[in-house]
């Protein structure tokens, strides 16, 4: 291989080797869960999930870059990497009946510290609104733990149980968004490592709405595509919402509203929604029946779109609610009450040529409820293994053979690890101020920086890292 070309492949390192299994690893139902870690699906019998009032809707997990479980949630508690609640991790504001009741996302340029988005549900009249906690994977000895200053955070009141988020188009940010009840707006949040911004907000579709006491109308999921490019949303319990949306990962805008309901199906409600991989199908679970939508017929057009509707099991007698894009490229569908998942194996063929089949996936004799975990659909996440110097905990193998060096430094700071590697600079509050891919060995010039402490970070490609402090003379 030339340089050249080794070059270019180091340049990928930060999208194609740091991020690939965070979403290998599912809890959901009661005590259900799924290992993708060997490149399918196999059942998981330790999770802690459970049913409450005879059921269970949202969950989010996260894992390492290795596959290995950090920590997952039922958006009232969180359980860390040994099933156990996190000493803070209890009493979380969010709801285990909402339909996307959380949502886990790496803070940029940061391993050790994670947000964890909440909502509340309808029939707590979506009153604790749009949360967030942040978690430090560092304490608790490295089981990780709620920081108590920054638990249970308010960002929105009012919002439905939608919340979903994409990757920004710089490969680095966030974006996580929801949607406001009474309302026709989408909430789009940027996370970068400077926090979570100001919400750019855009009104467009539908008013969110119910006619009855209680926001019923707000069950429903809402996902963003693999490429970031479109956003589709569902409605269920009399809100007949499917609707389907471009959005724009550079800015968080949400355009151009297509209603996917037809006349002959515009009082159906819908639950779980799904993309397929390649970004060119939607999925819309509805009562028992599962749907798909071709995104490229007639080219795009709106109405090819909504009316390339097909029900692509119509012999089933299951009910189908929750749908996840899983990280085999398989879209998994849950029953109620039922110890198998539905599976559609070839999620990016048109019509009943996606291979849907009912009862195909064992849960080892657990149960699966309404709901699956929530993420995003890229899987698409910063976040490699964590180690903290303080527990040493962590994968170091091979930490002892990176070199920084000189430390303090004037002018140059060296450093050598005789791998495709990544250095990474930050500020004493982890803001990123540089990183650079290099092959073996690189000199960064510190002449840009003013006198004083900074953080770095070195990663290589079997996920080993080295952090540090460094002193700019």
């Amino acid at each position: 291989m030339n340089r050249k070309l080794l070059l270019m492949l180091m340049l990928l390192l930060p999208i194609s080797c740091f991020a690939q299994k965070q979403g290998n690893i599912w809890y959901f139902g009661n005590h259900a869960g799924l290992d993708f870690n060997s490149g399918s699906a196999s059942a998981l019998l330790n999770g802690q999930t459970y049913l409450q009032s005879g059921y269970l809707e949202g969950t989010s997990v996260i894992s390492d870059s290795s596959g290995a479980v950090l920590f997952y949630s039922n958006g009232e508690k969180i359980w860390n990497k040994n099933h156990q609640v996190m000493p803070n991790g209890d009493s979380l504001y969010g709801s285990f009946s909402a339909t996307q009741s959380s949502l886990i996302i790496a803070e940029p340029g940061q391993e050790r510290l994670f947000y964890i988005f909440t909502l509340d549900d309808f029939n707590h009249d979506l009153l604790n609104g749009f949360r967030y906690s942040v978690i430090d994977m560092c304490l608790d000895n490295g089981s990780g733990d709620v920081v108590l200053s920054q638990k249970n955070l308010l960002l929105l009141d009012s919002a439905g149980e939608k919340l979903t988020g994409a990757r920004h188009a710089n490969g680095i940010d966030y974006w996580v968004i929801v949607h406001k009840y009474y309302s026709d707006a989408f909430y789009s949040y940027l996370v970068n490592s400077n926090g979570i911004s100001n919400p750019v907000i855009s009104h467009i579709g539908s008013v969110h709405n119910s006619t009855g006491p209680h926001p019923v109308a707000a069950i429903g999921s809402m996902k963003v595509s693999p490429d970031g490019s479109r956003i589709a949303l569902a409605s269920s319990n009399g809100g007949h919402l499917r609707e389907l949306f471009n959005f724009d990962n550079s800015t968080g805008i949400v355009s151009n509203f297509i209603n996917l309901h037809t006349a002959t199906d515009s009082t159906e409600d819908s639950y779980g929604v799904s993309f397929s991989p390649d970004n060119s199908k939607l999925y819309m679970t509805w009562n028992i029946k599962t749907i798909q939508y071709d995104l490229n017929a007639g080219g795009g057009n709106p109405v090819a779109i909504r009316n390339s509707k097909t029900i692509i099991n119509p012999l089933s007698s299951s009910n189908n609610y929750g749908i996840q894009l899983g990280p085999d490229g398989k879209i998994y569908v849950t029953q109620y009450g039922a110890s198998k998942l539905n599976i559609i194996n070839n999620p990016n063929v048109a019509g009943m040529a996606c291979n849907y089949i009912d009862t195909a996936i064992s849960l080892g004799g657990k149960i699966c409820s309404y709901g699956l975990p929530n993420f995003i659909d890229s899987y698409d996440y910063s976040n490699t293994s964590v180690y903290c110097e303080a527990t040493g905990i962590g994968e170091m193998n091979d930490v002892d053979q990176m070199l920084v060096f000189p430390n303090p430094c004037s002018y140059e700071l060296k450093i050598e690890t005789n791998q495709i590697s990544k250095f990474i600079l930050y500020d004493l509050s982890s803001k990123k101020l540089f990183q650079q891919s290099f092959i073996n060995s690189a000199t960064i010039s510190m002449q840009q920086f003013a006198k004083g402490v900074y953080l770095y970070e070195v990663r290589n490609l079997n996920g080993t890292t080295k952090k540090g402090k460094v002193v700019k003379q």
